[in-house]
């Protein structure tokens, strides 16, 4: 092999090289984008994640003031019912 054909395929081979570290840094400048995409989206996730939360802790607490008025209205009704057997009562009892 003479020297010229040594000094062409050493010029392939540095061609080569250059075009693979210029792939790598693209390749490496996406993956930095990647990663700051995936943050991005993580961050979104956490905030929606905790507006969501809040939501469920606010429904749940409205759901606890309901129960109370239910059962406080229960009661109500049941002292009614109540009131309203025994006059019912007391009026079959008279003569």
């Amino acid at each position: 092999m003479t020297d010229e054909e040594i000094n062409r395929k050493f010029d392939v081979v540095a061609e080569l090289m250059a075009s693979l570290a210029v792939k790598i840094d693209s390749l490496s400048d996406r993956a930095g984008e990647i990663a700051e995409a995936q943050q991005l989206a993580e961050q979104r996730w956490e905030r929606r994640w905790g507006r969501t939360e809040e939501g469920i802790r606010g429904l749940l607490a409205i759901a606890e003031i309901h129960e109370r008025e239910i059962a406080s209205t229960d009661e109500r009704l049941s002292a009614l019912i109540n009131t309203v057997e025994r006059i019912i009562s007391e009026r079959r009892d008279k003569p």
